[in-house]
């Protein structure tokens, strides 16, 4: 038993030290224009993905979102959001896809997030990827607003889409009416 367990501290030991000196030296490829391997990418998910769930459910659920409510997200998404995210009905964004990662094409793949968690992320972004923390740029409501879009925006109730990507109606420009000066 004592064997074993010499054996077993010994390879741990220089498992990290091996770590060490791959990290140290520089050696893994940090190019951003290169795709990471499958493993990998699997591997930062998954780790997401459970860390995100885990500081989450520390949050209270949202509360559901009514039609006007999808609609002011809706309007905050496709301003502010859409840029990076994809915009519903539309391609892939082609800016989104210079981040790396790449930012998700949630108009077009949806999330597996439940709206807390979509909350969460948009409060406190995700470290090492163009998700920055809004919390400085919008209000807990506001946030709640986006969480709730994206959470449905693959399944948006007819009427909320056409709103929302409804355009506003020009202006017509006021004719002036010539008076003739009083005399």
């Amino acid at each position: 038993m004592k064997r074993f367990l010499a054996g077993f501290l010994a390879g741990t030991v220089a498992l990290v030290l091996a770590v060490g000196v791959v990290v140290r030296l520089g050696l893994p490829d940090m190019r951003a224009d290169e795709a990471i391997p499958s493993w990998y990418d699997r591997w930062l998910s998954t780790s997401i993905h459970r860390s995100v769930k885990r500081e989450a459910s520390t949050l209270t659920t949202l509360a559901v979102a009514t039609d006007e409510e999808l609609i002011a997200g809706g309007k905050l998404f496709l301003n502010d959001c859409a840029g990076c995210h994809g915009e519903p009905g539309k391609p892939p964004s082609d800016f989104g896809a210079t981040f790396y990662p790449r930012a998700p094409q949630l108009a077009l793949a949806g999330t597996s997030y439940t709206p807390t968690q979509i909350f969460w992320i948009a409060k406190n972004g995700i470290r090492r990827t163009g998700m920055a923390s809004q919390s400085d740029s919008y209000s807990d409501e506001k946030l709640r607003l986006l969480a709730m879009f994206i959470s449905r925006m693959r399944t948006l109730p007819p009427n909320v889409d056409l709103i929302i990507h409804r355009k506003p109606e020009a202006r017509k420009p006021e004719t002036a009416q010539a008076t003739e000066p009083k005399k």
